[in-house]
């Protein structure tokens, strides 16, 4: 009759899947009610404390007095003390308490395990200008941290001008490689797409008019002087300047950045330096590229849609721009490249210790690069209307 289970007594063991595999299940805890005083009996741990308390519920709900003996129990954790505390605090007495259990109990028993206070409400007004200020601090401190980036960044190039010996050539040839020659696919289809979509457009609102052969003038000066540029510079960001972010980003996770530092190594000639360079050296080429790629989509579609020959839509180009147009767009290329490649590192050395820094600095870093290059872009359109360029 003692190995079997009678309806006064329930045993409780923890589940197999919690257990490793090789390792013995968790000791059982046996809530025995036959005396008329509940008694615990083995382990009240993590892993028995709620059973045991549906055990207890019921075992009380029976009329069963509310008394509990503990001279049974082997092994008592903080979950169990934390139930044992609560069960004392309503009422029940706790009788054949150890020595080992009763220190556990006075300490856990002690502590202030009172809810903390409710935080009061906040208006929506005072909490969209705490917002605001918040924003505002935000974008200030980027602000502050960009232009001190900038002149880190400034420092490590003229010294490395001053001493050429500390060029790393074959870490500037990769990066051209990464974020030049292999981008040359989606730059030059983004590019003529971009032409096809302006010339469809010009040609839908130009017809009515009858001006529609001006049509070429529209797509060879808003490819050669805003479009190319602006659409290269922005795949770009999102391209390369993400990836700058990433490398550098999982560096710093794995600590390979102090490694650096450690070994005497300056992380700004080793990791920004070859990254900026080479993508101050790539998008003025990608932007040429783009121009080209732009006017052949402007010929096509402009073959399709007005019956205009090559030859002819040469000629129209040349009366329509000047090499000021062409310069302009190939002037703004270093700049936006110069911020694209500092936004990318710095967030990449702004990355702490896990994955989500990762992700989240790498999508600040392509959301403020963007920003950067369309404001920039307002910016030198407004300079060169002034200059009459």
């Amino acid at each position: 009759m003692d190995a079997m289970e009678t309806e006064s007594t329930r045993t409780l063991r923890a589940p197999m899947g919690l257990h490793p595999p090789g390792k013995s299940a968790a000791p059982a805890l046996v809530v025995d009610s036959r005396n008329g005083t509940p008694a615990l009996r083995g382990t009240l741990d993590i892993h028995t404390v709620t059973q045991a308390e549906r055990s207890l519920e019921q075992a009380w709900g029976k009329g069963k007095s509310r008394t509990l003996d503990l001279g049974g129990l082997d092994r008592l954790d903080t979950p169990g003390a934390l139930l044992l505390c609560a069960l004392r605090k309503e009422g029940v007495e706790l009788t054949g308490v150890r020595s080992e259990h009763q220190s556990l109990l006075d300490l856990i028993c002690g502590l202030d395990l009172a809810p903390l206070a409710k935080p009061k409400s906040v208006s929506r007004a005072r909490e969209l200008v705490t917002q605001l200020g918040k924003a505002a601090d935000e974008a200030w401190r980027d602000t502050i941290d960009v232009i001190a980036f900038v002149a880190r960044t400034a420092n490590a190039v003229v010294y490395m001008l001053v001493h050429p010996t500390a060029w790393r050539l074959p870490s500037i040839s990769r990066q051209i490689a990464e974020t030049g020659i292999e981008a040359l696919p989606i730059v030059g289809l983004l590019a003529v797409m971009i032409s096809v979509v302006i010339a469809y457009q010009g040609v839908a609102q130009l017809r009515p008019w009858g001006g529609e052969n001006l049509t070429i003038n529209l797509v060879a000066v808003s490819v050669l002087r805003e479009m190319g540029v602006l659409i290269t510079a922005i795949l770009i960001a999102g391209r390369s300047g993400s990836a700058f972010t990433a490398e550098i980003g999982v560096m710093k996770t794995r600590e390979e950045v102090d490694a650096l530092e450690v070994m005497g190594l300056d992380r700004m000639q080793l990791l920004v330096v070859p990254r900026i360079v080479g993508l101050v050296i790539t998008l003025p080429l990608l932007t040429f590229y783009a121009d080209m790629m732009g006017l052949a989509g402007g010929a096509l579609i402009s073959h399709v849609l007005l019956g205009v020959q090559p030859a002819q839509y040469l000629v129209h180009v040349r009366q329509a721009v000047d090499l000021s147009d062409f310069f302009v767009g190939l002037f703004k290329a270093p700049v936006f490249a110069f911020v694209i490649g500092v936004v990318g590192c710095m967030h990449g050395l702004r990355v702490g210790g896990s994955a989500e820094s990762v992700g989240r600095e790498t999508t600040r870093s392509v959301v403020k690069a963007i920003f950067l290059v369309i404001v920039l872009d307002a910016l030198f359109s407004i300079l060169f209307e002034k200059l009459g360029v």
